[in-house]
């Protein structure tokens, strides 16, 4: 009864309390319950919302290695693709200048080429008139591709084992005048077929009136690839020969025989005292020929070639007792002979007696007039 009691006094007091309170107090109080009850619905919400969002995810394996190496993946794919795209739309391109090398060879394999070297040249040795000529073939050798590393699969073996293209060797071994040895020269680069000359060897006879010559060639060719059409040497390329006639003409390996000895010539004096400045040229238009007490061995230099050099004209000279060389540039002096310049095979010289010219092939007594 007394526990009774006390529970019902303790009501009595809590309703007697709230009946008490104002009635704004318990408005609010209202208020914040509501409230705290939606805060918690918000919370579960956003709670819910990211456990969907990672499990999406999840399940998506977008947080995964897995998606980002099937990423990496599939960008190595378009790359290759994009660059095989590439290649085929270039290929034609590829075709047409691979084609254009094939169109400058010979054949498309190494028995042909051998053959058609040996024809085309021995055909140029008969046009020139040689009767002392031989034509051989050397060796032959595969080139392979450079890019053997970007053929890395086993199916890409073949490919990365297949020459690009087969160098032969070739080599004409001619004798004759040097009249004929340089047309046949440059007839053989006029060739139309693609070449690379290695070497020429030019060997005189003892008295320099004929020439030996040995070229060395290398030509090419891409296996399996032919020329679209036969290969003709242009008429246009063979009429610029002409051009060097004069050059093809001069020998600086010939050797004059020495000059024949002279007898003293008396020249008369008669008391008129020439005038200042006169030329001392005799009236025919001949020139002084050093007198054979002048103590310089003019007959002892050849002149052996005359080029265009770095500053000007040049005169290459050769002392045949000594084999000694020597290089005159315009004002350069030899003896008394002074060079100035050069009228094509002819280098001019100035002497105190006038000017005179001395042809390539030629020693320094071998003078002629100079034009005017």
């Amino acid at each position: 009864m007394k526990t009774s009691n006390s529970g019902t006094i303790a009501s009595t007091t809590a309703s007697s309390a709230s009946s008490s309170l104002p009635s704004s107090s318990r408005q609010r109080h209202s208020l914040r319950a509501r409230l705290a009850r939606r805060g918690l619905w918000i919370v579960a919400a956003v709670a819910a919302l990211a456990a969907l969002s990672v499990g999406y995810l999840v399940g998506e394996r977008r947080l995964s290695n897995e998606r980002v190496e099937a990423e990496s993946q599939i960008e190595t794919y378009v790359g290759v693709l994009t660059q095989a795209r590439k290649a085929r739309d270039g290929r034609p391109e590829l075709e047409r200048r691979t084609q254009a090398v094939a169109n400058r060879t010979l054949g498309p394999s190494l028995e042909v080429v051998d053959s058609e070297v040996r024809r085309r040249l021995n055909r140029v040795c008969e046009e020139l008139g040689f009767t002392e000529f031989s034509v051989t073939t050397g060796r032959s050798l595969l080139k392979p591709t450079p890019a053997k590393r970007e053929f890395r699969r086993a199916e890409e073996r073949s490919l990365r084992d297949e020459a690009d293209f087969v160098e032969v060797e070739g080599s004409v071994v001619a004798s004759g005048r040097a009249s004929q040895i340089y047309p046949l020269i440059y007839r053989i680069q006029a060739e139309p077929w693609t070449k690379r000359i290695e070497s020429i060897r030019l060997d005189p006879t003892a008295d320099g009136s004929a020439l030996r010559m040995t070229l060395k060639l290398t030509t090419l060719f891409l296996p399996g690839k032919s020329a679209n059409a036969p290969l003709v040497p242009d008429p246009q390329a063979l009429a610029t020969a002409e051009r060097y006639r004069a050059l093809f003409e001069s020998n600086p390996f010939r050797i004059p025989p020495p000059p024949a000895p002279t007898a003293p010539v008396t020249v008369a004096t008669t008391p008129t005292q020439p005038s200042p400045g006169a030329n001392s040229v005799s009236p025919a238009g001949t020139l002084p020929v050093p007198a054979p007490d002048s103590g310089f061995p003019y007959g002892e230099w050849l002149v052996t070639g005359i080029v265009e050099g770095p500053s000007g004209p040049e005169v290459w000279l050769r002392h045949l007792p000594t084999g000694s060389q020597l290089t005159l540039q315009p004002g350069s002096a030899i003896g008394e002979l002074i060079f100035r310049r050069v009228e094509y095979d002819f280098g001019v010289f100035e002497l105190p007696g006038g000017t005179c010219r001395v042809q390539v092939g030629s020693n320094l007594t071998q003078r002629s007039s100079t034009a005017g």
